[in-house]
């Protein structure tokens, strides 16, 4: 749909009364064009709930369902929420492996906070939600009460992954993003700055909803 808004037929931009009522005109029609649009949609959605009682359930409490379609305050993804949200699976207590496990959770911790603080400055700069949808397959926070409270990311760490794979000079975190589960080789995160080169990479080219 292509439309096309009058100019100002007289000098500056001031509109005579004919200008101002296309503009109008135009404006209805967009609306009109959306809501057109919506309908069918939503008269699928109302056909896919009547077998389950729903559209019944809507009509007696529609208050207890107005969450379910509309969100109410989202909170916005930062490092504190998906520091939060992480289940490290560590070795055991006092161990050397466990103590490697818990340097790249600080690892982890120190880059989304260098990914904040930098507040996206350039276009190709990461974000924090970047980091979340590479490791969930969703860059926001759940919406819904009930899937908020059960959110979290699985951490594992694997110890081996020359012994498993061979000699090797780079490997990278494994994201199975459907039930919310990295795994960060540690052989090859020494150093922060190893860490920060491996996510980086890992995130920016590696965001699908897939293994990397």
């Amino acid at each position: 749909m292509v439309l096309q808004f009058p100019l100002p037929r007289r000098g500056g931009f001031q509109l005579s009364k004919e200008d101002v009522a296309d503009v109008e005109s135009s404006l209805c029609a967009v609306v009109l064009h959306s809501t057109t649009r919506l309908i069918p949609m939503l008269h699928q959605l109302r056909k896919g709930m009547e077998p389950y009682g729903l559209v019944n359930l809507m009509a007696v409490n529609p208050e207890a369902c107005h969450s379910l379609f509309v969100p109410g305050k989202i909170l916005k993804v930062n490092t504190d929420f998906i520091m939060m949200s992480c289940q490290p699976h560590f070795s055991e207590k006092g161990t050397s492996r466990e103590r490697t496990e818990r340097k790249i959770v600080h690892f982890l911790k120190d880059f989304l906070q260098e990914i904040e603080a930098s507040g996206g400055e350039k276009s190709e700069s990461l974000a924090v939600q970047h980091v979340l949808q590479w490791m969930t397959g969703q860059p926001h926070v759940p919406i819904l009460p009930d899937e908020k409270r059960h959110f979290k990311i699985t951490c594992k760490f694997d110890h081996e992954c020359k012994e498993q794979l061979g000699d090797h000079s780079i490997c990278y975190p494994v994201v199975s993003a459907c039930i919310c589960t990295v795994t960060f080789p540690l052989q090859h995160l020494n150093t922060y700055t190893e860490f920060k080169t491996v996510m980086s990479e890992a995130v920016r080219y590696g965001g699908g909803f897939h293994r990397v």
